[in-house]
Formats: C-alpha cells, sequence, structure tokens
C-alpha cells in the first residue's frame, strides 16, 4: 500500500515546494523587500520569474489531482500480496531525500532568516570608498573639452573637464547653485563623484546627508565617516561610499548607528588624493531606511539636459 501512495506524495511534495517559492518569491516582490538583494532595474526579471512560477505550479497541481485519480498497479502477477514480512525503505529513499532538500533548505532559510542589509561589517570586508576615484583615461590626462548649456561663463571656467569628467562637471555647476547639497538617495553616487571631482569649487557650501556612521584606521578622534552602501546588480557587489565627517562629538555615535548631519563642505588629504570632508555643525540620530542601499544611475547625463 506504502509503494502504491508513493507516486502521489512526490507530487504533492513538488506541489508544496513549488507554492512556497512562488509564494515566497511574489511576497519579496509585492512588499518591496526584493530591493535588499538586487537593483531595481532587475525587479522585472522577478515578477517575470513570479508568474513563470505560477504556471509551473497550476501544472503540478493538475498532476498532483490526476495521480489521486489514477490507480497505481503494482504487479499483475495474480497472487495475494498479504503477507507479513516487513519492507525496508526503498534504496531511492535518500536519494530523493537529499533532492528534495535541496529545495526545501534554502526556502526554509529564506522564510524564516531575518532580511538584514549589510553596512559597517561588510565595509570592513570591502573598506569605504571615500571620494568615488576619479574617472580618466588610463593613458594619461585628456584634452579639455568645452560644456554646453546656458550657465555663466565664470562657473564654467570653474568646471573644466574632459571627456571623461564632462557629465560629473555638468552635474558638479547644478550643485554649485543649490543653497543646500542635499545628498539624497537619488543621485547619491554621481553627486559624491562630483563633489571630488572639483572638491575646490564647494568649500563652504552647506550640506546635508543621511547615512551610517563608520569608523576605520587613521582617522582621529573628532572624525567619523558617513556612509552608504551602493548597489550596482545585486547583493553580491554591494561596495560602501561615504565621506568624511568632523565633529567634538564624534565619539557620542556608535558605528552602524544612523544620522542625519548637516555642515559645510571643506576638503583634505585621504590616502594620498583630495576629497571632500564635512564639518559638522548638526548630527541627530535618524532612523534607517527600510532599504538601505543606493544605486546608480547610468543615465543621470541625459537627465541633466
Amino acid at each position: 500500500m506504502g509503494k502504491a501512495y508513493a507516486p502521489i506524495v512526490h507530487h504533492f511534495l513538488k506541489l508544496a515546494i513549488l507554492i512556497g517559492f512562488t509564494v515566497f518569491t511574489a511576497y519579496l516582490a509585492i512588499s518591496g523587500d526584493i530591493l535588499l538583494f538586487i537593483a531595481p532595474q532587475l525587479t522585472i526579471y522577478v515578477n517575470l520569474a513570479v508568474a513563470g512560477l505560477a504556471v509551473f505550479t497550476a501544472f503540478q497541481l493538475y498532476f498532483s489531482i490526476c495521480s489521486i485519480k489514477q490507480p497505481v498497479i503494482l504487479c499483475d502477477c495474480g497472487h495475494s500480496h498479504d503477507h507479513s514480512h516487513s519492507h525496508e525503505p526503498p534504496r531511492s529513499f535518500w536519494k530523493h531525500a537529499v533532492i528534495y532538500s535541496l529545495f526545501l533548505l534554502p526556502l526554509l532559510l529564506g522564510t524564516f532568516l531575518p532580511n538584514q542589509a549589510l553596512a559597517g561589517s561588510l565595509a570592513k570586508k570591502k573598506g569605504m570608498t571615500i571620494g568615488g576615484g576619479s574617472v580618466h583615461s588610463a593613458s594619461g590626462p585628456a584634452d579639455l573639452v568645452q560644456l554646453g548649456g546656458d550657465e555663466d561663463p565664470a562657473v564654467k571656467e570653474l568646471f573644466k573637464a574632459d571627456k571623461y569628467n564632462r557629465d560629473y562637471a555638468q552635474l558638479g555647476m547644478r550643485l554649485y547653485k543649490q543653497d543646500l547639497i542635499e545628498m539624497k538617495d537619488e543621485w547619491f553616487i554621481e553627486k559624491l563623484q562630483a563633489l571630488n571631482t572639483f572638491p575646490a569649487n564647494f568649500e563652504g557650501k552647506p550640506i546635508k546627508i543621511k547615512g551610517f556612521i563608520y569608523r576605520e584606521a587613521g582617522l582621529q578622534g573628532n572624525q567619523l565617516i558617513i556612509g552608504r552602501m551602493a548597489m550596482t546588480h545585486c547583493i553580491a557587489d554591494i561596495s560602501p561610499y561615504g565621506i568624511v565627517a568632523e565633529t567634538p562629538d564624534a565619539s557620542q555615535y556608535a558605528d552602524d548607528s544612523w544620522v542625519t548631519a548637516t555642515g559645510t563642505i571643506g576638503k583634505m588629504e585621504y590616502r594620498g588624493q583630495t576629497v571632500i570632508k564635512i564639518t559638522v555643525q548638526s548630527m541627530e540620530p535618524a532612523a534607517a531606511p527600510s532599504v538601505p542601499y543606493v544605486y546608480p544611475d547610468w543615465d543621470f547625463a541625459s537627465k541633466l539636459k
């Protein structure tokens, strides 16, 4: 009798696994928690995956129902199988157990383990990026290019750029005219690159930033780093970016705690390059956002026009 029900059990186990993955993936997509694992531009593929899983689940439901209605003939030998000796588990039992566990284990881990965003712990492993890095040709300095637009010629003179930095120069001119430079999620990386490409132009400018506290060797007692985690495609390529902030109360803020800081921009030497820093005027505790990552905008230059 046990063997007769084996195909039914297998069909319903497959159905349960498919339902589990469909519901779990759909929950991540609907709740927005999927952004803890992939960048927004990739969510369309998750939605397509949910649709595909739903189709497979429907087919498996059909097969499972058919397995109940269709009788299973164990043999046609004609003699009675009413005997009392014990049956050992089939040889394939452990094989099936291993195969099903390969699907059940990640589903259970994803369901019951909390979704926690990476912050300071990952920054310690990968190293905080201060300054964003220069954008230039590997073969040497490039010729300067003429910046477009109807900006004041005096401002254009401040933001001389080559073809590699031209887009950041355009963004820099926009930031230069703002009364307060706010480092919001949108264009966070692009703004940081623009500020660090032309640090002298922004000295004394007011700035506001929200991020997590991070410290590393070499910082002075009144210095800390206000950072954000940047995701390009998925959680595997996350990189930390930040700005050095100076405040007499630096020791009062714990690592990985979130703050909102306002101050003025200055510049400093950091690991052989000139980068911006923030002289803090006020710093307050802040709640961590539900999705604490920032994402690069590959089309930001076209949106400047």
